[in-house]
């Protein structure tokens, strides 16, 4: 496993993924800011900018939580476990691992369901007419990128004396 996570491909997609999540987030200050300016100085609310913005917050959100589990910064009980050492952490932090793949094999079984459901029915989105199913493809990628990073991936806690 440490040499696939030391291949040049493994920190290309790294990068890659820390590349998509800042233009996405870049995106969205944008989007915010130009939404802001024509609500209030302009008295023109663009409503296919907000529908724009929730759909890319989605896409997001759900590469964002499988970031931050890769970086050991997401879904933890720092506090109880910080307090604990040896076999109680252990158990603790299986607890941990077993409640969020549970609720993963949630999100990505229903996430995929809603997305193929929105393929076949060729849903779009309300005011700009767009493929729904582009933007919920990324709930179960997301999930099953995070599920992945929680089961096979060392769980780093930087704060804890870690290292990331």
């Amino acid at each position: 496993m440490d040499k696939i996570r030391n291949s040049r491909l493994f920190r290309l997609l790294g990068a890659l993924e820390f590349r998509l999540l800042e233009l996405s987030l870049a995106a969205l200050v944008v989007m915010n800011g130009v939404g802001v300016f024509t609500r209030y100085v302009m008295n023109n609310a663009l409503g296919e900018l907000f529908e724009i913005m929730i759909l890319l917050s989605v896409a997001t959100y759900w590469l964002g939580v499988a970031t931050a589990e890769r970086l050991g910064g997401h879904l933890g009980m720092d506090l109880l476990m910080a307090t604990l050492s040896g076999k109680p952490r252990a158990i603790l932090e299986f607890v941990r691992r077993a409640v969020i793949v549970g609720f993963l094999a949630v999100v990505v079984y229903s996430g995929t369901r809603l997305t193929m459901t929105q393929y076949r029915f060729a849903t779009n989105s309300g005011i700009l007419d767009m493929p729904l199913w582009i933007f919920s493809v990324f709930i179960p990628i997301g999930g099953l990128l995070l599920a992945w990073r929680v089961v096979f991936a060392p769980r780093r806690e930087p704060h804890l004396g870690g290292t990331v």
